[in-house]
């Protein structure tokens, strides 16, 4: 009865520790979030790009595709906006940038909408940008 007993409190245990390490949504919305603006930063636009939906992911290729004088000090998220029963985000954004041969620094604030949307798997969701990118040049 001991025995069973322990067996049983050591399996609640490992049941309780195995949902406590699964990934949430909020995690995961971070991560892409953290990575998109890693990407933009570094001017890596085809990885960036990764995360728009749609057609916006080609528009924003091609917005950035013969820059090459384009240098980004700083990409800062300034707020988040959760709409939990449409699971859709509203994240704000600071862009500083130049273009060569100027060295005035520009800021650009605006905001990406992100989307939760079903993966191919059943059970899956992926967040994604729904919106496009706004023009900078």
């Amino acid at each position: 009865m001991i025995n069973f007993s322990r067996m049983m409190l050591v399996f609640i245990f490992v049941l309780v520790s195995a949902c406590a390490m699964l990934p949430t949504h909020k995690d995961d919305l971070n991560k892409k979030n953290d990575d998109f603006m890693l990407r933009v930063r570094w001017l890596d636009f085809p990885g960036a790009a990764l995360h728009f939906d749609g057609e916006d992911r080609q528009d924003f290729i091609e917005q950035f595709e013969d820059v090459e004088d384009l240098k980004i000090t700083s990409f800062t998220m300034a707020r988040i906006d959760v709409d939990v029963p449409e699971e859709k985000v509203a994240i704000h954004y600071l862009l500083e940038y130049y273009i060569l041969p100027s060295v005035t620094i520009k800021k650009k604030r605006f905001s990406l909408a992100w989307e939760q949307q079903p993966g191919g798997a059943p059970g899956t969701s992926y967040w994604r940008i729904v919106e496009p990118f706004p023009e900078l040049l």
